[in-house]
């Protein structure tokens, strides 16, 4: 009886190892998973920040040689395509801003708001307001002495 009941002790405590062992690598498995999020989405949140950068550098150089082909001539017209990055993120309800000054990308909350300088170098006048949702070229256009920014190709 005693050796019965020794081997059972012995079976018992085997089986409390099996259970601690198998939550402490579930504990490290939840870590570990907890961990790798984070890194995904800090990563995320610095590739979208460096697009959205990226994206106003493109279209503020595009403004610029507007306001170049303004200044060699009054009459000139003008069109350029600029392709985003971020096109298949909508979730982002990103705005586009252009006036005078800068050109804006800022959010509905505007919790996000990134800027860039522009020189407006010539007389155009510039204004455009534009919702990024879904888009994936817009257009910086010259025509009658305002530059703008939209999603339709101008028909000149």
């Amino acid at each position: 009886m005693m050796k019965s009941n020794q081997l059972d002790n012995e079976a018992a405590s085997t089986e409390i190892g099996y259970v601690l062992t198998f939550f402490l690598g579930l504990m490290f498995l939840t870590t570990f998973s907890i961990w790798t999020f984070d890194i995904q989405q800090a990563t995320e949140e610095r590739w979208t920040n460096e697009a959205i950068q990226e994206n106003l550098r493109e279209i503020a150089e595009a403004v610029e040689r507007s306001d170049a082909a303004m200044r060699l001539d009054a009459n000139a017209s003008y069109a350029e395509p600029v392709e985003l990055r971020l096109s298949a993120d909508t979730g982002l309800g990103l705005i586009l801003l252009l006036d005078d000054e800068k050109l804006t990308m800022t959010d509905f909350s505007e919790s996000r708001s990134y800027s860039q300088e522009i020189s407006a170098a010539s007389s155009a006048t510039h204004y455009s307001e534009v919702d990024l949702a879904g888009v994936e070229v817009l257009w910086v256009s010259l025509q009658n002495g305002s530059i703008s920014i939209s999603t339709q190709q101008p028909g000149f």
